[in-house]
């Protein structure tokens, strides 16, 4: 079977079910052996569904009978009868992490050919992987934290979830050291850390190629010559940092890094700030305006969000460059 010749060519290492990673050295992915996991529908309506294969025990149950040839089924058991096989229906799943302030509720589909056999022959399978294999280990960087990591990607096998937030790996470099493309052209990437321990798949379109550049310092440094420059965590957790660039002891630049790696930078005359300029994680202008400090401090808002945590804080900064950081109201609506 080509399917089958493609697993065994495509990687070794890590199953992603039931298998550990190591800290130290991240093992590609391994796909189950078919048909487990795969996804799959039913060919004729009315197919009979039985607790135990009948060819194994006469006196097995009829738990119902399927009534759709479009709802899709994953497989969790094979059982092999006089060289025949069965396969214990699952539900398709892609569980994804719970972001902001609400815990969504679990949905439960009730079915009574959950956990039923029924011949292999009697389902219609639908590919959903076209191909996965090992690339050379390349650099690359998130220019967002607001898309998760996933054991696989979503849907393209019968049971997939989100295994890390976002912001977890961000602000970092990751290495891509797998590569996976769907049958409807979507292609993916499988990541680890520098140091080697396995994250998960990201789509190829939230990533960008090379070394991670710190973002704040880029902000600080463009086109301006400072004596020293001095960075405040506002939020560890949220990767919220203010960093700050003096000349002759006066502040000449402010940088707000955000939770979405965007930055906010302010720039100072005569120790007020008289502009704001937004870029996004790639350097790239979203805004720049004109503003007119009203007082020799400046004041403005930073706040972190996601998964399950809701923070603002007020962020004060002198003209001497001295940061002072209080969070003035928790879990965001």
């Amino acid at each position: 079977m080509k399917w089958m010749k493609f697993i065994l060519a495509s990687s070794v290492g890590l199953c992603l079910w039931g298998g550990v990673t190591t800290a130290r050295a991240a093992k590609k992915v391994t796909l189950p052996a078919y048909p487990k996991q795969r996804v799959f529908t039913f060919k004729t309506k009315g197919t009979k569904v039985y607790s135990y294969p009948r060819a194994a025990y006469q006196h097995s149950d009829v738990l119902g009978a399927d009534q759709s040839t479009t709802k899709k089924w994953t497989v969790d058991k094979v059982v092999t009868v006089k060289g025949k096989r069965y396969v214990r229906l699952a539900l398709v799943s892609a569980k994804a992490l719970p972001h902001g302030t609400i815990v969504p509720n679990a949905t439960k589909t009730k079915t009574t050919l959950v956990g039923g056999y029924v011949a292999l022959s009697k389902l219609k399978y639908h590919q959903q992987i076209a191909q996965i294999k090992a690339m050379k280990k390349t650099a690359y960087w998130t220019p967002t934290t607001t898309t998760d990591f996933w054991n696989m990607p979503a849907k393209s096998l019968g049971k997939t979830a989100a295994n890390h937030y976002g912001h977890t790996y961000g602000y970092q470099t990751i290495d891509a050291i797998q590569s996976l493309t769907t049958t409807s052209k979507k292609r993916y990437l499988y990541f680890e850390t520098a140091a080697g321990k396995a994250i998960g798949w990201l789509p190829q379109s939230a990533v960008i190629r090379g070394q991670y550049p710190d973002l704040l310092k880029r902000e600080l440094n463009r086109n301006l010559a400072a004596d020293t420059t001095a960075l405040t965590t506002v939020d560890k957790a949220g990767h919220v940092k203010v960093g700050v660039a003096l000349k002759n002891g006066q502040v000449q630049r402010v940088a707000l890094l955000k939770q979405n790696s965007t930055t906010a930078v302010y720039d100072f005359k005569d120790g007020k700030a008289v502009k704001l300029t937004t870029r996004t994680s790639a350097g790239k202008v979203k805004q720049s305006v004109a503003m007119t400090q009203t007082t020799t401090n400046l004041t403005f808002k930073a706040q972190s969000d996601f998964d399950i945590q809701g923070y603002t804080y007020q962020v004060k900064v002198t003209p001497a460059g001295k940061v002072s950081v209080l969070s003035v109201g928790g879990w965001i609506a």
